[in-house]
């Protein structure tokens, strides 16, 4: 299951740009976890159509016959694999242009759309990749260690069984006995908070080195899945084991707070894990969007913000943006002239346009910046106008 980061975008961007002259089909539904809906093939059905809509496109981009065809082939074997659409969560992205696929299951629900540019299109993925976004959530507990994916809305356990073990138990090959855990010669509590090494001797488990190897193991498995990510990651256990992997961890954006779980069936299921860190998110992204719109509205009409979607993509992609703030709209067709160094907004589509949101979000992001989706998570302070973007610049 590929989770979608900013690493990807920029491979993408790197694929798109370094092949001339190829159009690039960016293809999105809706999709479902189980149910009905998966049951009765809908999420496969609706992707059969979207291929049907792409063939289209590509043929009123004078694409021939035998050429649609070798686009869309990647796409034609992911729909005839059965096994794929047994395993979605609530969206599906795929990017396709010559000699290149990727496809993303999302943990949020994606427009039912298709486009066929000469960019790929990105702006349904902007709340994921936003600074109120997405975050994950780390489980450290004896029994049970557990990856998750979440936004405000949605949680999905990420399996890392290929990376990590799945207990601390089979790690450290724990063998219960009554009420304690004994590891070879030596005993630990059930909280782990104590080890006894032989007749009396006892250290913590951040002196034990078969713990302390434990929590590198498990760091280092998660830097295959999050490589460069900057979402922030949740600690859910014990506190002394969520310590060790603060103390050790080369991830720089885990969250100060942890949480604790009851060990039970209900205690540790998804649903009660993303509510107990919704309890500790929530209120630190609603803080960071409060107090980047509170920068932008001190300096608004100095010069140094704007809210015209042609110089915020120019200002974007000359990196200047620190923050932007955008509502969800239409497409704003237009281009950006690399040569005078500006962006013009045509009212309908034109060959080798950009949506300049699209544009002006990813290059923010690419440049270190900062990005807001204003009706996510309630937020709404974007404007209605063309555009909806609100930018805060470098200087």
């Amino acid at each position: 299951m590929a989770l979608i980061n900013k690493n990807d975008i920029e491979k993408l961007l790197n694929v798109q740009n370094n092949t001339k002259g190829a159009l690039c089909i960016s293809i999105y539904i809706p999709t479902h976890r189980a149910g009905h809906e998966t049951l009765n093939g809908q999420d496969h059905t609706l992707f059969k159509n979207k291929l049907k809509e792409a063939r289209i496109l590509l043929a009123r981009h004078d694409v021939a016959d035998a050429e649609i065809d070798a686009y869309l082939k990647p796409a034609e074997e992911l729909l005839n694999d059965t096994g794929f659409w047994r395993h979605q969560s609530e969206g599906l992205a795929v990017f396709i242009t010559k000699g290149f696929s990727a496809h993303y299951t999302l943990p949020i629900t994606m427009p039912d759309v298709v486009y066929v540019l000469d960019q790929f299109y990105f702006t349904p993925m902007l709340p994921i990749l936003s600074q109120n976004g997405r975050f994950f959530i780390l489980s450290l507990y004896r029994e049970r260690i557990g990856f998750y994916e979440a936004t405000i809305d949605r949680i999905r356990q990420i399996d890392i069984s290929a990376f990590a073990p799945e207990s601390m138990n089979e790690a450290l090959k724990f063998t219960i006995k009554g009420n304690d855990q004994d590891f070879h010669h030596s005993t630990t509590t059930v909280n782990g908070s104590n080890i006894v090494h032989g007749a009396g001797a006892v250290k913590g488990d951040d002196e034990h080195d078969e713990v302390r190897e434990f929590i590198h193991e498990i760091d280092n498995s998660l830097q295959e899945i999050l490589h460069n990510a900057t979402e922030p990651l949740v600690l859910a256990g014990v506190d002394h084991y969520c310590a060790l992997f603060r103390k050790y961890s080369k991830y720089k954006h885990i969250v100060p707070q942890n949480i604790n779980l009851n060990e039970t069936a209900a205690g540790m299921s998804p649903q009660t894990i993303h509510e107990k860190a919704l309890d500790v998110m929530k209120p630190l992204m609603q803080q960071s969007h409060t107090d980047s719109l509170s920068r932008y509205e001190n300096v608004a009409g100095t010069g140094v913000t704007s809210e015209d979607i042609a110089t915020v993509a120019a200002e974007a992609v000359h990196g200047r943006v620190d923050t932007l703030f955008i509502a969800p709209s239409s497409p704003v067709w237009g281009r950006y002239d690399a040569k005078s160094a500006v962006a013009e907004v045509h009212k309908d589509y034109q060959r080798g346009d950009d949506d300049l949101i699209n544009l002006a979000a990813i290059k923010t992001l690419a440049q270190g910046g900062k990005v807001y989706v204003s009706s996510y998570n309630g937020l709404s302070e974007a404007g209605d106008d063309n555009g909806s973007v609100k930018a805060l610049f470098r200087y």
